[in-house]
């Protein structure tokens, strides 16, 4: 049936017996020229973003926060990142003061939105040992899960920033009381 409705459309007599065959192949050809054409000319990923190449001075602020006490700490840390020349993709490390240091990767989009995949070991901040020193009596591992870590890049200006939950654990009367406890994560970095 399908050979019949073809012969149909598309043999045409074109003269002295010939038929459409060869004008169906040559549109054929030219509508899958066409289609690689708009494929290729645009990307379904969006724009290249602009390099995210640098080293920035990053002032990184945490916050602990149960119904007892807020807790707010303030560290100095050092970002090595570099395009890897796939979409805005970038990858890098981090350094404390301290000497702590881990791998960071992200993706930076048009308009200056940045996520960040990797801060330490996947899933971030879970294994950041600076972090993990700062709040021996917080069970980093159980951080409820932050996939990605948001922020911008303005000018030379890393902003990033993240909020989960995790069980912190503290002494009351000679028993160990475990809190569920609010963490942020707040890091502004300036390109050198």
């Amino acid at each position: 049936m399908l050979s019949a409705l073809r012969s149909l459309l598309f043999r045409v007599p074109l003269g002295r017996g010939r038929t459409a065959d060869i004008r169906l192949l040559q549109l054929h050809g030219l509508a899958v020229a066409i289609a690689w054409g708009a494929c290729v000319s645009s990307d379904p990923t969006g724009p290249h973003a602009a390099a995210m190449n640098g080293t920035f001075t990053a002032q990184v602020v945490t916050v602990l926060r149960n119904d007892v006490e807020v807790r707010q700490d303030t560290s100095v840390a050092t970002l090595v990142l570099r395009d890897s020349m796939n979409y805005g993709r970038f990858y890098g490390y981090y350094r404390f003061t301290n000497g702590d240091s881990g791998l960071v990767a992200g993706t930076l989009y048009g308009g200056g939105r940045v996520a960040v995949t990797q801060f330490g070991y996947w899933p971030p901040l879970t294994n950041v040992g600076h972090i993990r020193e700062l709040y021996p009596a917080c069970d980093f591992i159980r951080l409820a899960p932050i996939y990605i870590l948001d922020g911008t890049l303005q000018a030379d200006t890393l902003v990033v920033n993240a909020r989960g939950t995790l069980p912190c654990s503290e002494p009351m009367l000679g028993d160990t009381v475990e809190r569920e406890t609010v963490f942020e994560f707040g890091l502004v970095g300036l390109r050198r």
